[in-house]
């Protein structure tokens, strides 16, 4: 029977606690039961109570029950939660964990989900899953499933019932129905991809598939691609082709797409070989365009007044110009410069994207030189592989000469794998 490890905190859900877990029970699922209360005891109805989570983070709930520093609570209840949930996948006593609550408890528990590897089923029930503010914080990065409950999870009104009874539904359908893949993985291929290049990556994919290797596509829109970068920190992957890794020019320009300043760094800093494209760099993705008249933004950068690709009212791409890709080119040859594994970039020069090639509404090689002038500049060629190739992104011989060389990369690095574990 599989187990779950359900969190919550029982000095303010303890009826409905005892609902949900009956509720899972009637799933075929077995239940233990972590108390992270930092009000009330409650003794007897943890499997993990409040005072062990506490204990395991360092404090003591006497000392977390009068004390109003609600940050330094949170920390403690995290740590310890932390302890004991990465103890018991470990020793393989659970196979899901889920939770619920209000902001606080979500905010623990996400915390505490987020130590835990891609493919564990981790299940989250609150009415806090919809804030704007929040919710990316719940769940970014990692695979949280989360279940809006709507209504506050307070009182065993009709639609709490429902909600619980629901979430349980779920809990049992994903427990019985896991495989297993977090404690594998480390065989695929990671690759970004967006519509701008799309006939490069269904090139990409289809050419490393006929050579035998697993592809797992993630979607540059700024969250999937941050994921991608966790999952390659985590060993899931043997390689990266990152086709779009504009998650970083956006983060620069403050794009709808942006994957943060530190995009590249950890699929830089690891040990698998990465190919590289300036794909995205020559565009600022800032819809919707209804943003035109009184966006700040699109006044200060002068949106307006750019070559704009706009397909319908949500979706805009602006091209970058010629000072912002030369910023764009320093920032990623710097992060180029610091890898500490193999890495290959490949530059097409009749067009970064479909947007800007010959004809396409966001042509302007004069910005893109710009991009190339620095990179060829300030990038180490001692670390770092340039490939400047004489035709568009999507063009079929760009995707082959990429396999070719990445897949002579991958194989390269599983020798030295090889010759590491034989030494």
């Amino acid at each position: 029977m599989a187990t779950v490890l359900l969190i919550t905190s029982l000095d303010t859900r303890r009826k409905e606690t005892l609902l949900l877990k009956e509720y899972i029970e009637k799933e075929g699922c077995s239940v233990l039961l972590m108390d992270i209360s930092m009000g009330a005891l409650v003794e007897g109805l943890a499997d993990y109570g409040c005072v062990e989570v506490a204990k395991a983070g360092g404090s003591s709930f006497d000392v977390i029950s009068k004390s109003s520093d609600t940050n330094k609570n949170m920390g403690c209840m995290v740590k310890g939660s932390g302890r004991i949930v990465g103890d018991l996948w470990t020793k393989a006593k659970i196979q899901g964990i889920a939770g619920f609550g209000g902001t606080s408890n979500v905010t623990v528990i996400s915390l505490v989900m987020k130590e835990l590897p891609f493919g564990f089923p981790k299940l989250i029930l609150s009415s806090s899953a919809a804030i704007p503010a929040l919710a990316a914080r719940f769940f970014a990065n990692t695979d949280i499933v989360m279940f809006h409950s709507c209504v506050e999870l307070n009182g065993l009104n009709y639609f709490v019932k429902d909600a619980l009874s629901r979430f349980a539904a779920l809990i049992g359908g994903v427990l019985h129905r896991r495989t297993g893949t977090e404690r594998h993985g480390g065989e695929a291929i990671a690759l970004t991809e967006f519509k701008f290049a799309e006939g490069c990556a269904e090139r990409v994919r289809k050419l490393l598939e006929q050579r035998g290797l697993e592809v797992v596509p993630f979607s540059a829109t700024g969250a999937s691609d941050c994921i991608m970068e966790e999952m390659v920190s985590k060993g899931l992957f043997k390689g990266v082709v990152d086709l779009v890794p504009s998650g970083l020019s956006e983060a620069l320009l403050g794009g709808n797409r942006s994957a943060g300043l530190d995009r590249l760094d950890r699929e830089l800093e690891g040990s698998v070989p990465v190919i590289l494209t300036p794909c995205g760099f020559d565009m600022i993705s800032c819809g919707p365009y209804e943003r035109k008249d009184t966006d700040p933004y699109w006044k200060r950068k002068r949106i307006g007044e750019r070559k704009l690709f706009i397909p319908d009212k949500y979706r805009v791409q602006a091209r970058t110009t010629r000072r912002e890709m030369e910023m764009i080119g320093r920032v990623f040859a710097e992060k180029l410069n610091k890898a500490g594994t193999k890495v290959a970039v490949f530059i097409p020069l009749r067009g970064f994207s479909s947007l800007s090639c010959e004809g396409g509404p966001l042509h302007d090689p004069q910005a893109d030189s710009g991009f190339l002038k620095v990179l060829r500049a300030k990038a180490d060629r001692q670390k770092v592989e340039i490939h400047e190739m004489d035709c568009a992104i999507d063009d079929q011989e760009f995707a082959e000469v990429i396999i070719d060389r990445f897949v002579r990369m991958v194989a390269d690095n599983d020798r030295c794998g090889l010759s590491r574990v034989d030494g």
